[in-house]
């Protein structure tokens, strides 16, 4: 049995499990018979930042409270470089949000799949002293709002949301 090298063009949108047909680039055939194919299958590697779902690619972001609060533009990867999010005011815990066209190509029609980003929100675990005070002050003002939606709910009336 003699060996060979030969270069595989791997397609954009390939999958774990795909299998590419390289024709006649297999053995022998049986009584001087021409070469079979040769089979090559795909096993994709994880990447540590970007999940894939289909011709979709996922990532999660870590923003800051106050981000998550106040709203912020910042720069997130995409498989095509950085591309710029806007993050509206009250974006909650687990927000999701797309950017089209920049996911994954499909290996039928070349269009491309979508960027999800799902937002974590992360909770700053050292303050100082006059970020504890703002925060105390902070959540004085929330009680209040809070107490007195809660205690409308509990009579029955009706509430708005701030």
């Amino acid at each position: 049995m003699d060996t060979k090298t030969v270069s595989v063009k791997i397609p954009a949108g390939v999958d774990n499990g795909s299998r590419l047909r390289l024709n006649s680039e297999g053995e022998a055939g049986m009584y001087g018979g021409p070469p079979g194919d040769l089979y090559v299958f795909i096993a994709v590697e994880a990447h540590e930042f970007f999940e894939r779902n289909d011709n979709d690619v996922i990532c999660r972001i870590p923003i800051s409270f106050v981000q998550a609060a106040l709203g912020d533009k910042m720069q997130v990867p995409t498989l095509n470089g950085e591309k710029t999010m806007d993050i509206p005011k009250g974006t909650q815990p687990g927000d999701i949000f797309y950017f089209h066209g920049e996911g994954i190509p499909s290996l039928r029609n070349g269009r491309r799949g979508d960027q999800i980003i799902q937002v974590n929100i992360k909770t700053p675990t050292h303050l100082s002293k006059k970020q504890e005070t703002l925060l105390k002050e902070f959540a004085a003002l929330e009680s209040n709002k809070l107490s007195h939606k809660l205690k409308n709910i509990l009579k029955g009336g009706q509430t708005r949301t701030a």
